[in-house]
C-alpha cells in the first residue's frame, strides 16, 4: 500500500519553480498596475464608464480566473493567495491613504491597506485554488495527486 504524497513544499510553492516565479511576477505586477492607475486618478475614468458593483464584481471574477489558471498550471496554494491579495491590497492602499480624516503615518497606511487586503484577498485566493485544483483533477486525473 505505497501511497504518493506531494511534499508541503511543493503544494505551497508549485511544481515548477520557473512558473512560480513568473507568477509571482504578475502579482508584483497586478499589484503595482492597481497602484498606479489609483496615484495617477485615472480610476475616474473608469468609474464613469462602469457602475462600480460592475468593477467590484468583475474585477473579483477575473482574480479567481487568475489564481484558478495559476493553479490549474503549478498548484501552488500561496501563489494563487498572492495574485488575488497583491492588487487588493494596492487598492485598500490608496482607498484607505485619501479616506482618513486626519493624517496617517505611512506605516499606518500600509498596515491597513494590507490588511484590509489580505481579509478580502484570500477568501478569492481560496476560491481560485479551489476551482483551479478541481478543474485540473477534472481533466487530468493522473496529475492530480
Amino acid at each position: 500500500m505505497s501511497e504518493t504524497k506531494r511534499p508541503v513544499r511543493a503544494i505551497l510553492l508549485g511544481d515548477d519553480l520557473g512558473l512560480t516565479k513568473r507568477w509571482s511576477a504578475i502579482a508584483l505586477g497586478l499589484f503595482t498596475l492597481v497602484l498606479a492607475i489609483y496615484v495617477a486618478g485615472y480610476y475616474q475614468s473608469v468609474y464613469s464608464l462602469l457602475p462600480g458593483q460592475a468593477i467590484i464584481v468583475g474585477g473579483g471574477t477575473v482574480l479567481v480566473l487568475l489564481a484558478a489558471w495559476q493553479t490549474y498550471q503549478n498548484r501552488s496554494f500561496v501563489l494563487s493567495l498572492l495574485v488575488c491579495i497583491a492588487p487588493v491590497s494596492a487598492l485598500f492602499i490608496r482607498i484607505v491613504g485619501a479616506g482618513q480624516t486626519s493624517t496617517p503615518t505611512v506605516g499606518d497606511t500600509l498596515l491597513l491597506g494590507v490588511g484590509w487586503g489580505l481579509v478580502f484577498g484570500v477568501p478569492l485566493g481560496v476560491l481560485g485554488f479551489l476551482l483551479g485544483y478541481a478543474a485540473r483533477t477534472v481533466t487530468k486525473p493522473d496529475a492530480a495527486a
